[in-house]
């Protein structure tokens, strides 16, 4: 995927107040460097001034040891897919005070056990539309019991479309494909220009520009927050 500059400089100023790094804050460098969630981690952070305690091989298989680093690096925010919180215990990494989650499902009973200690924000995004487009956080009062949390709303500069078939907004709670555009948005896929003209098409509501057809399906609710409701080609 051939990300531009541009897209990740709008990452940044984005991502920023989401992630909350800055001087004086570590960040957990979890994600191996080989995936776009580690641009998140390193541009964001160093651009703010923060710092970055890198996650070895070890430690991303280990959540004990995982555990005692964060602890031991004075960890104080963290992006991390949900699953690895399902395998820590929050009182062993009571240190991190903001968890920004993605890549995955966030069921209501992890967010609930997570965010009675720290900030969570659910997030949604592909690597097409430079890593993230869409962010929420966590209400203090979910319980395990609620609906699964929403992926957000949409970041700085970045449009989300909800379409039927035939590139027409759906109503609010029905289920309609996400097209993604704004200035996050990739230039396509290196040396597969059939690819890039299926997924990349034109906007009909910007002109002059293109979106992104990511796949998914999701549906708007009425405060204006985006529901994951799975794949367009399940």
């Amino acid at each position: 995927v051939a990300v531009a500059h541009g897209g990740l400089v709008n990452l940044v100023a984005a991502m920023g107040p989401v992630l909350g790094a800055g001087p004086g804050e570590v960040t957990l460098q979890f994600a191996s460097f080989s995936f776009d969630a580690s641009v998140l981690d390193v541009a964001v952070t160093l651009a703010a001034g923060g710092t970055l305690a890198i996650a070895s091989g070890e430690e991303r298989t280990d959540g004990q040891a995982l555990a005692e680093m964060v602890r031991e690096a004075g960890v104080t925010v963290a992006s991390v897919v949900p699953s690895l919180l399902s395998v820590l215990d929050p009182q062993a990494v009571s240190g991190v005070r903001n968890w920004v989650l993605g890549a995955e499902r966030l069921s209501a009973d992890l967010a609930a056990r997570w965010r009675a200690q720290a900030g969570v924000w659910n997030t949604y995004g592909p690597t097409e539309a430079t890593v993230m487009a869409t962010a929420v956080e966590i209400a203090e009062g979910i319980t395990p019991e609620d609906a699964p949390p929403a992926i957000g709303r949409p970041l700085t500069n970045t449009r989300v479309f909800v379409l039927d078939g035939f590139l027409r907004p759906v109503a609010p709670d029905m289920v309609g494909e996400v097209y993604l555009a704004g200035p996050g948005l990739a230039r396509g896929y290196l040396g597969r220009p059939d690819l890039t003209a299926e997924r990349f098409v034109a906007c009909p509501f910007l002109p002059g520009q293109r979106m992104y057809r990511t796949g998914d399906l999701a549906r708007w609710s009425d405060d204006g927050l985006l529901h994951f409701a799975g794949r367009a080609d399940d």
